[in-house]
């Protein structure tokens, strides 16, 4: 029996939280979506054990309280926590928070798609690499993602 999938989404924004747990949940229907309103929150669910420690983590960029820059350096400097892949999203396309993403440890970075199903194509490649064990293959983006 394949082991459950554990994806944690940090995003302010409740309508994009609704939409990336149903893209997930069509992409890998077994999968176990959590979700955070920002980068504190995320934090705090992972150190108080509310949330699993996932096995792949989607930080959205601007958000109030702790940004997703902030988290994903925080992420990154804890032991317990820097081992796990995270992917940067935004609306953003601009070139340098791609590099910035690189530079803070992100795995990749992909700006919104701007439709649902494109979403889930996305999703589905990253979803092919969970399901091979081969995450750490991710190391450019995909035009999918771009």
């Amino acid at each position: 029996m394949a082991t459950t999938k554990k994806f944690l989404i940090v995003d302010d924004d409740a309508d994009d939280r609704e939409m990336f747990c149903e893209a997930l949940l069509e992409v890998i229907p077994n999968c176990n979506c959590r979700t955070a309103t920002n980068g504190r929150r995320a934090v705090l669910a992972l150190d108080e054990g509310e949330i699993e420690l996932p096995d792949l983590i989607f930080l959205d960029i601007n958000m109030p309280v702790m940004d997703g820059w902030q988290c994903l350096s925080k992420l990154k400097e804890t032991k317990a926590y820097k081992a796990i892949p995270v992917i940067m999203y935004s609306t953003s396309s601009y070139p340098d928070d791609f590099e910035k993403a690189h530079h803070l440890g992100a795995l990749c970075f992909f700006t919104k798609p701007s439709s649902f199903n494109e979403l889930k194509n996305s999703l589905a490649l990253v979803a092919d690499h969970v399901n091979k064990g081969s995450l750490a293959s991710i190391t450019h983006c995909s035009p999918l993602f771009l």
